[in-house]
């Protein structure tokens, strides 16, 4: 057991400052925190200070640090300490101790007599359970070492032998607890511990003569730390979730201290993927980002691993089936493979694709067969680790990195089996492999051992142990995953995102200085973020952006099936919008410069859509995050908006029928950073999803952005209800980290708000038909509640010159001529502000921003028409230089982090006691001196000397100032404590930063990657897919003859070539329903081709008759089609496509309405027009059916979604309540009793109108002439504490528009229409069986 060396104290005083003392009880020195200050006393000290109205607290093994916390930028101090743990092992003269039990006590206030760990708060609760778990670990100095050294439990072997100087931050889970302490002096390595999660398994076992020491310690990295379906895939810092690096190590200190020690490394799929939904047996895996937008993240993945460790091999364990559970990860698998392929990085790490489940079908034997041969030459040239007196003997040169879907139980297995494989090596360099009784004690320890290894990383990450094989243990575990992931990850992620991230959790200075600084800069004290965010201006530089929002009732997709209106296009909506206004009207009168400026692509296209499902009962009650419907939407959308210029999805969101796009232009995608999406439910008091809204966040260069899309409460006079759904919203719209709504630089919002017209319906109809606009809007419930402070305070819309947009009859220009005869109103708008920073409010030049355009179109296959806005933004760029520089001013006028400053007497007299100098009058004297220039918080006499800490730096620096000093006769000398605090504050920095060793030191020629292609240079993701099929197809042709080598190829395994990955097949899409994907066609642009991918076929594919014909499809390759192929449209070669016909996509289009004369003509992957079809050129499906996999953000086709999908509700804050808005720029309600009738008709006064080919940035007008005076170039001056009060939720709707399709000519050449026929299959007759007759019943 450890011994219980530390024991904690706290003033019981009421009357004076609340103080907690830290007292070590072996040395008796101790540590004093008080108002927010940390002071190292000595023995006298400790003495003095503990018989002041000093309480005993409790008695502890270690101390963890101090927790900061900052809800609403209010610092609040919590120091943790260890009260029970274990000793797990005592190796290489330090002891290794697991964390079973901590306490947290608060810094600020007395913790009572009768305290009760029930009555804490659940925060605190949930921080107690998740370092309670044991799989915490900490090593301290052992009893018998005489150095006092620590082993560095963060380091493997062979990083502290050779390369390795400091901790590797990776693994240092309590890092951030160890900032407030070393920001005072506090030797942190002598009062703190370094806590390390994962597993540490020990054992010791019997050799001829020695005992070995077996350890297998797995380090679980904190850079991208969470639970299960929390956590996924890769961020933009490039760290994949449940990153493990497992040590196997031997140690013999009786064999001249021999270490012999191999490491492994695990970690999810290094791309932007996650599994929405109630997550119950088979889980749907969607990508959340487009490959393009993961490229950046995943070379930065790529490269830190082959620098960090050395040569990679990826064994990707993830499923290849092409129907069932593993249907999912072969899209991922295949995307995995494809982003390697075009990785510089990963040219000399090959990648192995090895179907475990498939492959091994319940046993690890066919592990040893099938796996070991493809992997030998790299096992043999990686090694491992040996060392002998301290010597380095032989190095290991590489590392096998594994992953599966979860990194967790078939990972294990194969890491099990990498292990002992490694084990026989090293039993022959201790010449006992020929010992048979030894090498199997050797074998089933560490087996044993490997279990229990699997065992605790899988309780870290799923919440129960590995699944091992046996139906009842793995039955029971996978009940408990279902309910410990759905139910309980939520608070469980709360406490790792506290424990991590502390005081950059629920605040808006963390928001804004994670979308200026680089992430090493966030964890400097407040007062430098905040310093740094105000001189903004200085390292930042103004680009124009271009957004484009548009909100879209499709009423359920029901009704996009219908052949009318074939001539509409979404295009008409989303690109043309503007020119087919211009071209209504009578007279354009926009300047030649200027409309050639408003005609320029946008940059950033937010599209939101409301009943995108049907608002059924089944819906509703599934709580559907994902659907077929919005998945064919987003296909068709990309398609559209990349007509002139290609767009790349970032993420999509849906909640029931709302659902939101976002793309930006392929330009800007290798600077979008810091996506997260959230949704808040307002339907039936927050119950239910069918209203409500979505919100998607991102940081695009350093400006940060947040769409919302919504549906509010519907009905004429529900006006307080929709006012409600926007409060609600605006409220809880909180994302990862606690980033709240008004944390950004701008907002848009959008929707179907539902605000009606307060006036009847023939008065509505009279005024459309006269085009008396102004009239109508002084009558908009939406504009009556803005006026009135009740709904999207400091928002801004364009003019609206355009007819309501609700309600029409269906393919119809008549508004509603039902038995309801809804009133026509705006129902549709797009608003967005612009958050105003203390620093623009003296900027004469500061602008919320621009609308170019405000219009609708005449879509009718809905009950609504489509409305876009395009308006004008100013982004910022930061200049590192000229950050570096600002950093540097900043640091220097804010002086030291401890706050403290020495007094002593200048040129004391030799004889002369300092005593009788500072005396009680003198004393009093300095003390008043310094109570003038500010707030002393503690004043100690430490060496004859007075020291005084202040409640800032910046008081610090200006005490020093007033030195010297004369009082009472005495010239005393004042200076800093810390001089070097500069150098002090990089060493904070760097506690926070990559300090992970090389493995080893590699030569030159791994530098020679690092100016290839660092960022997106891949052709293109569609073509990269195209090649990985026909190589297949290729590869597939020599089947056969690879087939009957495999005898030989077990004997002799040929190496795989590092450059070339081995791709696994990818699943066929399963067909899209018909009529739910739009049809307007979108011309594609021309693909670059690249090289062809070479393949390695697996051998225990099946043979395939080697009188097939000689040109394969990839239906063909995937199997045969369920039934034959509906006829689609034509694709035109792109060399022969005028310039009004889209050119041939570089994949198959999605299925488009059925049209008799159509032809079916396949995409070719061969290139120039000259070359005729040959024999060798690939064919591509038309089918739905056959049409292959794509590189697509949505995985509609991929897997169908699950029966029910509640969703996985993640709790706002451990703090309660939202926090608040800063000063003087969220928008905000003042609370108060809501009116329950519907607000008067407002006066017929209204501004004055812009001209429709301009229309600037205008608030929205308000309803009667006392308003006109509002401002609404800035945000209100003073915030409420909260965001402003809420709209109603968003409807949902099934489907894209099956916007009616342009016809193209036929394709010239093309002889047969359809797919080829089936050959006929000729069966023997099945004889017929005579049976006995039955005899009659009675």
């Amino acid at each position: 057991m450890a011994t219980l060396g530390l024991r904690l104290y706290q003033k019981t005083d009421p009357n004076s400052d609340f103080a907690i003392l830290l007292e070590n009880k072996k040395t008796k020195n101790s540590l004093l925190f008080q108002a927010g200050t940390v002071a190292t006393l000595s023995q006298p000290e400790t003495d003095a200070v503990r018989s002041d109205h000093y309480g005993r607290v409790l008695d502890a093994y270690g101390c963890l640090g101090v927790l900061q916390v900052c809800p609403r930028e209010n610092t609040q101090l919590y120091l943790v300490v260890a009260t029970k743990c274990v000793r797990v092992c005592l190796i290489q003269g330090s002891a290794i101790y697991r964390l079973q039990e901590i306490d947290i006590v608060s810094l600020h206030s007395m913790r009572p007599s009768n305290y009760k760990p029930q009555e804490e708060e659940q925060w605190i609760k949930e921080m107690k359970k998740l370092l309670s778990n044991e799989s915490f670990y900490y090593s301290t100095a052992g009893s018998g070492s005489g150095s006092g050294e620590v082993l560095d439990i963060t380091l493997c072997a062979q990083r502290r032998f050779t390369t390795a100087s400091s901790t590797d931050n990776r693994f240092f889970w309590n890092r951030m607890l160890h900032l407030h302490p070393k920001r005072f002096g506090v030797d942190c390595d002598q009062w703190l511990v370094k806590v390390m999660c994962g597993s540490v398994e020990f054992s010791s076992i019997y050799m001829n003569n020695h005992s070995p020491k077996i350890l297998i310690i797995s380090r679980l990295s904190c850079e991208r730390a969470g639970t299960r379906f929390m956590v996924r895939g890769v961020n933009d810092g490039g760290h994949v979730a449940n990153f493990v690096e497992t040590e196997q190590l031997i140690h013999i200190d009786t064999m001249d201290d021999l270490v012999l020690s191999y490491i492994q490394t695990r970690g999810t799929v290094p791309l932007f993927w996650e599994q929405p939904g109630l997550n119950v047996g088979s889980h749907k895996v969607r990508m959340s980002r487009e490959p393009e937008i993961s490229v950046k993240a995943f070379q930065k993945h790529m490269r830190f691993m082959r620098e960090r460790y050395g040569r990679q091999v990826v064994l990707n364990l993830l499923g290849t089936g092409v129907t069932g559970r593993s249907q999912g990860e072969a899209a991922l698998s295949h995307l995995f493979q494809i982003q390697h392929l075009n990785c510089p990085w990963s040219k000399d790490s090959p990648h192995i694709v090895f179907d475990f489940h498939q492959e091994c079908r319940g046993t690890t034997d066919a592990l040893a067969k099938k796996l070991q041969p493809r992997i030998k030459n790299e096992m043999e040239t990686f090694g491992y680790f040996t060392s002998k007196k301290g010597q380095v003997l032989s190095l290991q040169r590489g590392t096998m990195r594994t992953n599966c879907l979860d990194c967790l139980d078939r990972t294990n297995r194969v890491q099990t089996y990498l292990g002992l494989d490694t084990l026989s090596k090293m039993l022959e360099y201790l010449g006992v492999a020929n010992n048979g009784v030894i090498v199997q004690r050797f074998g089933n320890k560490l087996e044993e051992m490997w279990k229990d290894n699997g065992n605790r990383i899988s309780q870290i990450y799923a919440g129960t142990g590995a699944l091992q094989g046996s139906k009842l243990i793995d039955g029971a575990r996978s009940a408990a995953r279902t309910l410990q992931n759905n139910l309980l990850d939520s608070s469980k992620q709360e406490a790792i995102d506290i424990l991590l991230h502390g005081n950059l959790l629920n605040n808006y200075l963390a928001a804004h200085s994670r979308s200026l600084l680089p992430s090493s800069f966030l964890y400097a004290p407040i007062s430098v973020l905040r310093q740094l965010c105000d001189l903004s201006q200085q390292y930042t530089s103004p680009i124009p952006m271009r957004v484009a929002v548009g909100t879209y009732n499709v009423n359920g997709g029901k009704h996009f099936r219908s052949l009318a209106y074939k001539h509409l296009s979404l295009d008409d909506w989303l690109l043309d919008c503007r020119k087919n206004t211009l071209q209504s009207s009578l007279v354009d009168t926009t300047p030649e410069e200027e409309a050639a400026q408003q005609s320029r692509v946008p940059d950033i296209f937010a599209i939101g859509f409301e009943e995108i499902v049907d608002l059924n009962a089944t819906n509703i009650v599934q709580n559907t995050q994902w659907s077929e419907n919005a998945a064919s939407w987003g296909k068709e959308l990309q398609k559209v908006i990349s007509r002139d210029e290609k767009f790349v999805m970032v993420t999509w969101s849906q909640l029931v029928g709302v659902a939101l796009f976002v793309f930006v232009n392929e330009r800007h995608a290798g600077h979008v950073k810091h996506v997260s999406v959230e949704s808040v439910k307002t339907g039936m008091q927050g119950a239910t999803g069918n209203k409500g809204g979505v919100g998607i966040r991102m940081v695009i260069h350093n400006t940060s952005m947040a769409f919302v899309c919504s549906h509010f409460a519907a009905g004429q006079k529900e006006i307080q209800e929709r006012n409600n759904d926007y409060d609600t919203i605006a409220r809880k719209m909180i994302f990862n980290l606690g980033i709240p709504l008004w944390a950004h630089d701008y907002v848009f919002w959008c929707g179907d708000f539902n605000y009606r017209i307060n006036l009847t319906r023939d008065e509505v109809i009279d005024n459309i038909q006269r085009g008396e606009w102004e009239y109508l809007l002084q009558h908009d419930q939406l504009k009556i509640s803005y006026a009135e402070g009740k709904c999207f305070k400091g928002f801004i819309e364009g003019e609206i010159s355009f007819a309501p947009t609700y309600k029409y009859d269906l393919f119809s220009d008549d508004y509603d001529t039902g038995d309801k005869q809804r009133i026509p109103a705006w129902t549709d708008r797009v608003l967005f502000w612009r958050r105003q920073y203390k620093k623009d409010r003296d900027n004469t030049n500061w602008s919320p921003g621009c609308i170019t355009h405000y219009g609708r179109a005449e879509l009718k296959q809905s009950d609504h028409r489509p409305v876009l806005a395009v308006i004008e933004v100013e982004g910022n760029v930061v200049s590192s230089p000229s950050l570096n520089a600002a950093y540097e001013s900043v640091v220097a006028s804010l002086g030291p982090s401890d706050c403290t400053v020495v007094v002593q007497v200048h040129n004391l007299p030799e004889g002369v006691d300092t005593d009788s100098v500072f005396d009680d009058e003198t004393l009093g004297a300095v003390q008043e001196a310094m109570g003038a220039v500010g707030s002393v918080v503690l004043v100690r006499f430490v060496d004859n000397r007075v020291w005084f800490t202040f409640s800032d730096s910046q008081t610090a620096l200006k005490a020093v100032s007033t030195s010297p000093l004369k009082v009472c006769g005495q010239e005393l000398e004042i200076r800093l404590k810390t001089e070097a605090w500069r150098e002090q504050l990089d060493q904070e920095l760097a506690l926070c930063g990559d300090t992970t060793a090389p493995l080893i030191d590699e030569d030159a020629t791994l530098m020679q990657l690092e100016d290839e292609d660092p960022t997106f240079s891949l052709r293109n993701m569609e073509g990269a897919l195209e090649e990985l099929y026909l190589s297949q197809a290729v590869g597939h042709e020599q089947e056969e003859e690879e087939e009957n080598e495999v005898g030989e190829l077990q004997q002799q395994p040929s190496r795989i070539p590092p450059s070339r990955p081995t791709p696994s097949r990818p699943p066929p899409p399963r067909p899209t329903p018909p009529g739910s994907t739009p049809s307007s066609p979108a011309p594609a642009r021309p693909q670059a081709q690249g090289p062809k991918v070479m393949v390695i076929t697996k051998s225990t594919r099946a043979a395939h008759s080697s009188e097939g014909p000689p040109q394969r499809s990839v239906a063909e390759l995937s199997g045969p089609p369920e039934k034959p192929a509906r006829p689609s449209r034509p694709v035109v070669p792109t060399h022969s496509a005028p310039p009004s016909q889209p050119a041939p996509p570089s994949q198959p289009a999605p299925p488009l309405q059925p049209d008799p004369s159509s032809q079916t003509v396949p995409s070719s992957q061969s290139a120039p027009s000259s070359q005729p079809n040959s024999q060798e050129s690939l064919q591509f499906p038309s089918s739905p059916s056959e049409t292959p996999v794509t590189s697509s953000i949505f995985g509609g086709s991929l897997s169908s979604p699950p029966d029910v999908q509640p969703e996985v509700k993640r709790s706002v804050s451990p703090f309660g309540a939202p926090p608040p808005l800063p000063d003087n720029f969220p928008p905000q309600v003042s609370s108060g009793p809501k009116p329950t009738s519907p607000p008067q008709p407002a006066p017929q006064s209204l501004p004055p109108r812009l001209p429709s080919r301009l229309t600037g940035p205008q608030p929205i007008p308000a309803s009667s002439s006392e308003n006109k005076n509002v401002s609404t170039d800035s945000p209100p001056s003073e915030p409420p504490p909260g965001p402003p009060p809420g709209l109603p939720p968003t409807l949902q709707s099934n489907g894209p528009p099956s916007v009616p399709s342009r016809s193209l000519p036929p394709v010239p050449g093309r002889t047969t229409a359809g797919p080829p026929p089936v050959p006929n299959r000729n069966l023997p007759p099945v004889p017929a069986r005579n049976l006995p007759p039955v005899p009659p019943r009675k």
